[in-house]
């Protein structure tokens, strides 16, 4: 499965601030911090606000903070927010492979896609903390 761009970026925002939970962050660092376009980052992450994966606050003092525990916070509770992870683009070619229009690769391909989706829905942003 291949990300989209704005899948990629929420979870190069979500992994940065799981670093520190207790902070909010502002729009403006992330942007900075993560070279990311700042109208775009602000744009994705209302996206992500809607969803109560963050949460954000106004004023001096405010900014972006997780919505929840990084251990309730799935890989995949990020993809299906900017991604149909079923309805994917055959690997091979830019179609869509099915069961009905089958790729040559496509029964090859089913173990190795359970274990990504497997990865997906197991994986949390808890599981990205790095330890110092």
């Amino acid at each position: 499965m291949s990300l989209n761009k704005t899948t990629k970026y929420a979870i190069k925002v979500l992994e940065f601030m799981v670093q520190d939970t207790q902070q909010k962050y502002s729009a403006t660092t992330l942007s900075q911090e993560l070279n990311i376009p700042y109208k775009y980052l602000t744009k994705f992450m209302t996206i992500l606000e809607k969803h109560d994966i963050l949460k954000s606050s106004k004023g001096k003092y405010g900014g972006f903070s997780l919505g929840k525990e990084p251990s309730s916070i799935r890989l995949i509770d990020i993809i299906v927010v900017f991604d149909d992870p079923y309805n994917k683009v055959c690997v091979i070619s830019d179609d869509k492979c099915n069961f009905k229009n089958k790729c040559t690769l496509h029964d090859k391909w089913q173990k190795p896609k359970c274990f990504v989706d497997d990865f997906y829905t197991t994986t949390t942003l808890a599981d990205m903390i790095i330890i110092s």
